[in-house]
Formats: structure tokens, C-alpha cells, sequence
């Protein structure tokens, strides 16, 4: 069992300071393709409480440990390969349905890859579907156990970890783009590596030295996708969630608690007390449920490491539900019905926090019989650009 440290957050006054300093930096020095950035002032007025922020930091992280543990791969694997029908095993056919996840995928590793705003340039995807194609074929071997998705998955790691170095940008995108596209997929191929090194207790025999190469792959994204975190919107989420996954497959307490602590300052500024998604009303029906995954994953995330369920279970002084669970309602009836203030009928729902979040909150019994119905509709859960999908092949379940 880990032993927790609980870093208590600053004072009131010093938190608003902070915050405030953050807004003034995302002002001078944000990305402009994101757009809005929420108001520490009207989180606050709207019950948001930031000196409640209390961040669980383990001394000594589990393994596996980011968005699975070793008992959820090996449920995984069983559901997958059992004659019975199950969700998640419908949800393993999306991978099988998805060509990267294939071991004859061909990769290409880059030693730059140029990002473009609102847009996926040729070298971005590339950096992108290799990830996701690292992930999936370590699920495969795992649930095969078929050396050829393992050798694939390494591979993929190896190339990619001796040959990037840099990012760059596109005619016409903000430099600071490069933050959130490193923010996004950080979690994706660390989510991957940790699968290979951890699974069975290393049973893909993935040697040290390659995990030593990888490691400075990771801290190479690490150092872009933190600057995010300045920016008071989905960036920040997306940036805390990477600083967290950073912190688990490194063993590194300080990139984990900065990750942690930035994604419980977010919550209220992601979800207003009305249930309400920042960016909802002033941008389109993607961006807010980034900021719905991103708080998803990090909540898994710290419940598998140190059993807090902070993320979870937030709430302001006098509310009675969960922030979070909030914002997962308001944004399934936008999807489901339109209401709220944008009609997202109909929209796409975003891959990366499906399952994961009905699979949150029914463990913890509280009710998002909105969400559910949604998930229902749309599930299996795909793969997404930006995050970890396939949630309903990892933590669907039949019981809803």
C-alpha cells in the first residue's frame, strides 16, 4: 500500500494571486487558436472555492498505474477473450476495426514535427497515429499475448524515443501550439510505454536502455506540454493530465503533484456551479468535453495511485453533487437534447472519457443517469485524436 503526502494548498488569498498571475501569462503568451479563457473572479462568485484544493501525492506509484492497473488489464484480457458477450469486449472490436492497431502498421519516426492550428499537418498526424498505435497494439499483446503487437509497440517506442527532438510550427500558427499538442499526446505514448514495461512485471522484456532513451522522449514533451498549464482552459486540463502521466511512468513525485494540484484548481474553473463546461457557450461542442476528459482521466488516474477521490467527488461549500458530475450532465443533454447554452444535438461525442467517467461515479454511487443515456447511444468508445480513447474496451461494463 503507498504511503500518501498531502501537500495542503496555499492560503485564500495566495491562490487567487496565483491564479490571477496565470491569467496575466495566458494573456501575453497563450496559443491563440484556444480561445476564451474562463475568469478567476466568475469561478469564484460561482461557488468555486480554489483554497479547498487538496493534492495527494504518492511516495511510491503503482505499476501499472496510469489508466489501468495490473487486476484491470488482466479483467481485460479475460472479457476479451471469453466466449460470453460482454461491452467491453464489444469495445475490443473497435481496436481490432482500427488499422494501427495492426503489428504490419507502418511507422515513421520524426526528428521534428511541425504543428498546425485547428488543423492536423501531415508530420502531426504521423506523431499522433504512431502513438495511438503504439497504445493499441500493447493492448493486443496484452490480450493475445502475440510477440509480433509486442515488437510492434516497441518499435514504435524506440524509433520514436532515438529520433524525435523538437517541435515546430506552421506558417500562421501561434508558437504556443506546440504546448497543447505536446499536452495531448504525452499521456497517449506514456500510456503505451507503460504497458510494455510494467505489464506482468515486465514480462515484454523491454531493455533499460531503451527505457532510458525513452525516458528523455518524455521529458522532451514534458517541457512543452507544462506551459499549458498557464492557460485557463482546456489547455490547462489537457496540461495537467500530461504533467500527472509524466509523473506515474517516471516515478516522479513533483511532476505528478504539479499535475494534480493544476487539474484540482481547474475543476471549478472547467465546471461552473450550474454544471455549465467552460468554453460551451463560447466556442463549439469539442472543446468543452476536452476539458471533461482531461478531468476524467486525471481523476482515474489519482484514485489508482493514491485512492484519493478528490477530482471525483469536488464540490464548492453548499453543493451537493460533484462538480465534475455536473459538468458531465449538462454536457450529455447538450448532446442528447440540446439544452443548455448551446445545441450540441446530435454532435459528436468526443472519445477519451465515456466509460471512464460512468465507471467513476457508478463506484462511487453517485447518479449521471444523463450521461449513462448518452454513453448507451454512442458507446463503443473510439479512438481520439487528442486523448486516450477506447474507454469502453478498458472500463465499459454491463451493469447500467
Amino acid at each position: 500500500m503507498s504511503h500518501l503526502s498531502f501537500r495542503v494548498v496555499q492560503s485564500r488569498t495566495q491562490q487567487l494571486a496565483s491564479a490571477v498571475a496565470l491569467l496575466a501569462l495566458a494573456a501575453c503568451g497563450g496559443g491563440g487558436t484556444d480561445g476564451p479563457a474562463a475568469s478567476v473572479a466568475a469561478a469564484e462568485s460561482d461557488g468555486g472555492s480554489m483554497s479547498r484544493a487538496l493534492a495527494a501525492t504518492p511516495t511510491t506509484f503503482k505499476h501499472p498505474g496510469l489508466f489501468m492497473t495490473q487486476a484491470r488489464l488482466d479483467s481485460m484480457k479475460a472479457a476479451w477473450n471469453s466466449p460470453n458477450a460482454s461491452v467491453m469486449k464489444t469495445g475490443y472490436e473497435s481496436i481490432l476495426n482500427d488499422a494501427r492497431s495492426s503489428y504490419s502498421y507502418s511507422h515513421q519516426a520524426l526528428s521534428n514535427v511541425e504543428v498546425v492550428g485547428s488543423a492536423i499537418g501531415p508530420q502531426e498526424k504521423r506523431y499522433k497515429d504512431d502513438a495511438q498505435a503504439a497504445y493499441l497494439n500493447a493492448l493486443r499483446w496484452v490480450k493475445t499475448g502475440d510477440a509480433r503487437h509486442r515488437d510492434k509497440a516497441v518499435a514504435i517506442l524506440n524509433d520514436w524515443a532515438r529520433t524525435f527532438r523538437t517541435y515546430s510550427v506552421a506558417s500562421g500558427t501561434n508558437a504556443a501550439q506546440v504546448q497543447l499538442e505536446a499536452a495531448w499526446m504525452l499521456p497517449v505514448w506514456v500510456s503505451a510505454a507503460e504497458v510494455i514495461r510494467r505489464y506482468n512485471n515486465g514480462q515484454a522484456a523491454w531493455s533499460q536502455a531503451d527505457i532510458n532513451t525513452f525516458n528523455g522522449f518524455v521529458d522532451r514533451q514534458y517541457n512543452e506540454a507544462e506551459k499549458a498549464k498557464t492557460r485557463v482552459n482546456n489547455w490547462a486540463v489537457s496540461a495537467g493530465l500530461a504533467m500527472m502521466a509524466a509523473g506515474v511512468y517516471q516515478d516522479n513525485a513533483s511532476r505528478y503533484a504539479a499535475g494534480a494540484q493544476r487539474i484540482t484548481e481547474m475543476i471549478p474553473l472547467s465546471v461552473f456551479s450550474s454544471g455549465e463546461v467552460n468554453e460551451l457557450k463560447d466556442r463549439d461542442c469539442t472543446h468543452p468535453q476536452y476539458n471533461l476528459i482531461g478531468l476524467s482521466q486525471a481523476a482515474e488516474m489519482s484514485v489508482i495511485q493514491t485512492g484519493d477521490t478528490s477530482i471525483w467527488l469536488w464540490k464548492a461549500s453548499g453543493e451537493t453533487t460533484p462538480r465534475l458530475a455536473k459538468g458531465l450532465e449538462y454536457m450529455a443533454k447538450s448532446l442528447l437534447n440540446g439544452s443548455g447554452v448551446r445545441n450540441c444535438q446530435g454532435a459528436y461525442m468526443e472519445a477519451g472519457y465515456m466509460d471512464i467517467a460512468v465507471n467513476g461515479y457508478m463506484n462511487r454511487g453517485v447518479a449521471i443517469p444523463n450521461f449513462q443515456q448518452l454513453a448507451k447511444q454512442r458507446r463503443p468508445d473510439g479512438g481520439s485524436n487528442q486523448f486516450v480513447g477506447w474507454t469502453t474496451a478498458t472500463h465499459g461494463r454491463d451493469d447500467y
